[in-house]
């Protein structure tokens, strides 16, 4: 499991190599091939089938079906829009869709053309007995296996006279061998640890390119874009190894004179930057920004550059980072707001976002603030907002900025924006309807679960010993929920126990884990610990309700911290970390 401080929220870091490789371990990512060859091949050619990238479909005119964080799946923020929805999108997935982890969104039905062309395919690595590697790449397992493919495959070893063409072919393999493993495997837990698999040979494969004596250039820059890509896939499983070598890599090659290594490096470093603006370094918004200044237009990374930028800049908005992210819009359109290619223009127009929330975004910081703000002033700008733009957009955002006062204790602010969107949106066919009122929804249950006991015997515990919750009888304790599919949900572990070393003998810290069943928890536990015992709610694609806790306490945005008192009642429920230790320390006093 990543330590949280740094590497928690690699999700989103690594938005820049899933964008260039069109491959991703995260559910929900599209899948395609990528070499160095590749980069200047289109997609459409007919010796390239399977799926696209999400780069490929932009150059189609198609939208990857990318878009904001939720339990349906751990996708790739797209700019400006897609993550407004904090809130109702993802309670709404939580509570109606019920799978955190289902098949990517843009890979072929099954039995469809393209998905029999894609298998039909030779492979770089062997994923079942009829996809063998190319002949002669890999030597036959050194040792018995324990039967299952997985192993059968990590027990492969490379000869040792490839040839550089060989290496090359099995980095591209490599990638189309992900693309089958998400798509074909029914067996989840086993498609994980074939794709670390995967991605361990193809790091293994990448830095012998690089070492080749006989590679030229061109085959060592694949080499070092499939060190890159390698790194991010481990990183993205929860490798705390890979995420460091990844951040230090793309550091070292951040001033490589070959451009598309420094173009990748510095997305991948201006994704890290973003997550440390979450985790709250003081640093981060000047990061972002000057790593931002240093893009520079280059064909085989404009579209993820332009993306990665968009989600920069949305992100330093949302943190209150207003004139960051001005300087981050004005240099996406700087850039590529006049560009003679009319996708790369629109793509860069929609990620610079536009200035309507910029008013909205300046009171709500002055609420947040404390400054004096009154309901009526916030309810003019609200519902002017609203006026001008009756979108999905603009209820998104409102559903989280309600969020933000939510947990700032804000409560006349909340129902003042409910009460508008609830005047606004009333078609029940439409979906900006179903938007509000499942945010509404989440945030009455949010509302009615405080006071309230729970009783968590009956759940099994992440270790398999169970929790025995009457051991903490007396304690004050702080519960984040938390799933390795969203390693970004336990940034705020660092902060619990800090908390509970100030407290020890008053603080406990009990999680609660939302995975899906077949979701490699054990693997991520075993590689770091989390530290404290936790409660295991399986998240399930068959259930009415995707997750019964989640659902009990209202759940829409992580990280999340319920707070039971001494008594074992839920005191507070806290999603930004701000107010937890002044209620421990309320706490502790009464």
């Amino acid at each position: 499991m990543p330590n949280c401080n740094v590497h928690g929220a690699v999700f989103h870091s690594l938005l820049s190599l899933v964008l260039l490789t069109g491959i991703s371990l995260l559910p929900g990512c599209s899948s395609g091939k990528q070499s160095a060859e590749s980069d200047n091949q289109s997609s459409d050619d007919p010796s390239t089938p399977g799926i696209d990238s999400a780069a490929d479909l932009m150059a189609k005119g198609v939208e990857p079906d990318v878009g904001a964080d939720s339990f349906t799946s751990s996708k790739v923020p797209l700019p400006d829009s897609a993550n407004r929805a904090d809130g109702a999108a993802s309670q709404r997935s939580l509570q109606n869709s019920g799978s955190m982890a289902p098949a990517p969104p843009n890979a072929p039905p099954a039995g469809s053309d393209a998905a029999n062309s894609a298998a039909d395919r030779p492979t770089g690595f062997p994923l079942a007995e009829q996809t063998p590697a190319p002949p002669g790449v890999l030597d036959q397992p050194r040792e018995p296996s324990d039967g299952s493919m997985a192993s059968r495959a990590e027990q492969r070893s490379f000869r040792d006279d490839l040839t550089p063409n060989e290496l090359a072919g099995f980095l591209e393999g490599a990638d189309h061998d992900m693309q089958l493993t998400q798509t074909k495997m029914a067996d989840q837990l086993e498609a994980s640890k074939m794709m670390k698999v995967i991605a361990k040979k193809k790091l293994e494969a990448a830095q012998k390119l690089i070492d080749h004596s006989d590679a030229s250039e061109a085959q060592r820059i694949a080499g070092r874009r499939g060190q890159l890509q390698a790194l991010s896939h481990l990183a993205a499983m929860g490798d705390v190894t890979a995420a460091d070598e990844l951040e230090t890599l793309a550091e070292t090659n951040l001033e490589s004179p070959e451009a598309t290594i420094a173009s990748d490096s510095r997305i991948v470093l201006i994704g890290f930057a973003v997550d440390d603006l979450q985790a709250g370094k003081p640093d981060a918004a000047d990061k972002i920004v000057t790593l931002v200044e240093g893009v520079h237009p280059h064909p085989s990374s404009d579209i993820p550059s332009i993306l990665v930028m968009g989600r920069a800049r949305q992100m330093l908005a949302r943190y209150g980072q207003l004139d960051h992210a001005a300087k981050i819009r004005e240099r996406i359109l700087s850039l590529y707001g006049e560009s003679s290619d009319k996708l790369i223009a629109k793509v860069a127009t929609d990620a610079a976002g536009t200035t309507k929330f910029e008013s909205a975004d300046r009171l709500l910081l002055q609420i947040l603030g404390d400054e004096n703000v009154t309901v009526d002033q916030w309810s003019d700008v609200v519902r002017e907002l609203i006026s001008q733009a009756p979108d999905m957009e603009t209820v998104q955002y409102l559903a989280s900025a309600a969020l933000q006062l939510e947990a700032a204790d804000r409560d006349p602010f909340v129902e003042a924006t409910f009460s508008l969107l609830q005047e606004q949106f009333t078609d029940p066919e439409e979906p900006t309807t179903e938007e509000v009122q499942t945010a509404d929804k989440a945030r009455k249950t949010r509302q009615q679960v405080i006071g309230t006991r729970f009783d968590f015997d009956r759940l099994p515990s992440v270790d398999g010993k169970g929790v025995n919750a009457s051991e903490y009888q007396g304690k004050i304790v702080l519960m984040p929920f938390w799933a390795i599919s969203f390693p970004y949900s336990l940034q705020v572990v660092p902060m619990l126990k800090e908390i509970q070393q100030r407290h020890p003998d008053e603080v406990v810290i009990v999680g609660m884990n939302l995975d899906p069943e077949e979701a490699p928890l054990r693997e991520s536990l075993a590689q770091q610990e989390l530290g404290f015992p936790s409660f295991r709610s399986l998240s399930s694609a068959t259930q009415s309700v995707a997750n019964p806790v989640a659902a009990r306490f209202g759940l829409v945005s992580l990280p999340f911290v319920a707070v039971f008192n001494q008594q074992g009642y839920v005191e507070a429920l806290d999603f930004t970390g701000r107010q937890l230790e002044s209620i421990v320390d309320q706490l502790i006093k009464n």
